[in-house]
């Protein structure tokens, strides 16, 4: 009976040590790109003159991103509303590009969106090479469609900036 207990506490335990979204809900945030006719854009950037969106996102629109992923007032702590197409990508404030990103989630991709924007500015990728690596590494689909020359070149960087 002890041996039930225990094995009925550790898999309640597993149900809620991942009770926050993994990843976000395509169908709520599936990314969205900043454009010249966004209230929020600043200007063109990079060799591709990708339209930059400055940061506009206020307490009553994260609260509202909050409340559509179900994300309690005592929880809110350990989130961060993220940009599924990141800023300096050319992502927008939209709620679109929004997501409540736990800080675990977070922390398994440090330098990811730093580097696709150092290779985005030295023009050694695109744009939309750029944002399809994030839609790939932020909804955990597999990555291909890559070739080896862009997939070395970011593995690179991030060796390089995770060294430091």
């Amino acid at each position: 009976m002890k041996n039930i207990i225990i094995l009925i506490a550790f898999f309640l335990f597993l149900s809620k040590s991942h009770s926050y979204p993994q990843i976000p809900d395509i169908t709520i945030s599936p990314g969205h790109i900043c454009t010249i006719d966004n209230p929020d854009f600043q200007e063109f950037r990079y060799n591709e003159n990708i339209p930059y969106c400055k940061r506009n996102v206020s307490k009553s629109r994260k609260s509202k991103i909050y409340e559509i992923y179900k994300i309690s007032i005592k929880d809110k702590a350990n989130f961060t509303i993220d940009h599924i197409i990141p800023l300096s990508l050319g992502g927008s404030n939209s709620n679109l590009n929004l997501w409540p990103e736990h800080k675990k989630i977070k922390a398994t991709r440090p330098n990811l969106e730093i580097c696709l924007y150092y290779l985005l500015k030295d023009n050694l990728i695109n744009q939309e090479i750029a944002i399809n690596f994030i839609l790939i590494i932020k909804f955990k689909k597999r990555v291909s469609g890559f070739d080896p020359p862009t997939l070395s070149l970011l593995k690179g960087c991030l060796d390089n900036l995770n060294q430091n």
